[in-house]
Order: C-alpha cells, then sequence, then structure tokens
C-alpha cells in the first residue's frame, strides 16, 4: 500500500496506553498516524513520506539523531519536516547539537494556531521541491 503525502506522523510511544484520540488530531484538515513506537513510524514512512512528523517526548532517545536518520533514509522523505515537541519543563533544550536533522522543536502547550501554521510551511515545503 502505498500513502499519499498529505498526511502528518505523530510518533508518541506513551499512546500506546490510551483509548482515546491523540491530542495533535483535533482540528487539523490533514490525516494524522499516530505511531506507539519507532518501528511503526519507520514503517509508515516506508509506505509513504508524511510532509510532517512530530516526535513527541521529553527524553532525548525519544528523537534520537539515529531516528532521524531512518526516517530521512527512504528516498520520497528527504524533504519532510521533522519536530521534536518536548514539555516545558524539559531539561532538553540545546537539541541542535545532538540532532541536527530536526528542523526544529517545539514546546507544548502548544497552540492551535502554531500548529496550523506548521502543518502549512510543512506542506508548502514539500511542495516546493
Amino acid at each position: 500500500m502505498t500513502l499519499i503525502r498529505d498526511y502528518i506522523l505523530v510518533l508518541d510511544p506513551d499512546r500506546a496506553r490510551h483509548d482515546d484520540a491523540h491530542p495533535l488530531e483535533a482540528d487539523l484538515q490533514y490525516p494524522v498516524f499516530v505511531a506507539n513506537s519507532t518501528e511503526q513510524a519507520v514503517t509508515r514512512v516506508s509506505q509513504g513520506a508524511p510532509c510532517l512528523v512530530i516526535l513527541v517526548g521529553n527524553n532525548f532517545q525519544d528523537w534520537s539523531q539515529p531516528l532521524v536518520n531512518q526516517l530521512r533514509q527512504h528516498q520520497q522523505a528527504p524533504d519532510m519536516t521533522i519536530v521534536a515537541l518536548t514539555d516545558s519543563t524539559s531539561p532538553q533544550w540545546n537539541y541542535s547539537e545532538d540532532t541536527p536533522g530536526l528542523d526544529g522543536l517545539l514546546v507544548q502547550p502548544l497552540s492551535m494556531d502554531i500548529l496550523r501554521s506548521l502543518v502549512e510551511s510543512a506542506f508548502a515545503r514539500t511542495i516546493c521541491q
């Protein structure tokens, strides 16, 4: 199965314990796929690259350089936007040294205006590439 690029991938290992919808799925006009594991996210990207990947977590291991490289290794994926979403209390602020492949760092709480702007920028980036 090949997926279209008009979707958002959210990697949130903590969501494996929840049955409800992910908070990032609310009010977005594009489909959102929530992966509960690195393996699930990589499999989804290999089926069709999203325009935006959001790596959720407060632990550096949740959005490490090997993971970012693994997501970008697919031929159709190099222009996708990859951002990390962390909590404002997280000690992991200096992300650029350890994960140069990230396009940005977002801090929760995240407003819908910022999320919509990020999604629009990610889609524009994939169209222009």
